[in-house]
């Protein structure tokens, strides 16, 4: 009997799913006390990152600080089943300042998730010594050493931009809107 079930699990796996050997990727939100919850489960990594931006996009109100994104394999059993691919960690924009700004890995990108920020940190696709970061609403972007530096870079345009004063409207009759 328990092979007969054996087989029709590894049949239904392998015609309708998946095959032995492949990929499937997990989400999972942890919280402020550890506590694990799992976002999602998807066929590609493709999937799970689309799965994990748009859980981050509302992420503000909830408890979940980290997202930590795993691969699993078809079939496998034990501990080498389990690959940890990336972790994410939820942090104070230094634009905006609200807690929407997620940290990848090891301070490899990151980016604000409130949509009226958007500031991000990211490395130069050119020269890979160098990390840029920028604030889409100020039309601005800086070249930075380290993600440490970037941080600094937007905090620093945060400063000057509430430092600006208002300047004059060239309308000079408002009724015209």
């Amino acid at each position: 009997m328990i092979s007969s079930v054996a087989l029709i699990q590894y049949e239904y796996l392998t015609g309708s799913m998946a095959d032995i050997g492949d990929l499937v990727f997990t989400a999972i939100g942890i919280s402020r006390d550890q506590e694990e919850d799992t976002l999602g489960i998807m066929p590609s990594r493709d999937s799970i990152d689309e799965t994990v931006r748009g859980f981050m996009t509302n992420a503000e109100d909830t408890e979940i600080v980290e997202i930590r994104i795993e691969s699993w394999t078809i079939g496998q059993i034990g501990s080498e089943a389990k690959n940890v691919v990336t972790t994410h960690f939820r942090e104070t924009c230094p634009i905006c300042t609200r807690t929407t700004f997620w940290v990848e890995g090891d301070e490899i990108r990151a980016s604000c998730h409130h949509r009226l920020c958007r500031a991000w940190i990211e490395p130069n696709s050119v020269d890979k010594n160098r990390i840029d970061c920028g604030w889409p609403a100020s039309q601005r972007t800086e070249a930075c050493e380290d993600f440490e530096e970037a941080k600094i870079v937007l905090t620093r345009m945060r400063a000057e931009a509430e430092a600006e004063i208002p300047s004059e409207s060239s309308v000079t009759d408002g009724s015209e809107f």
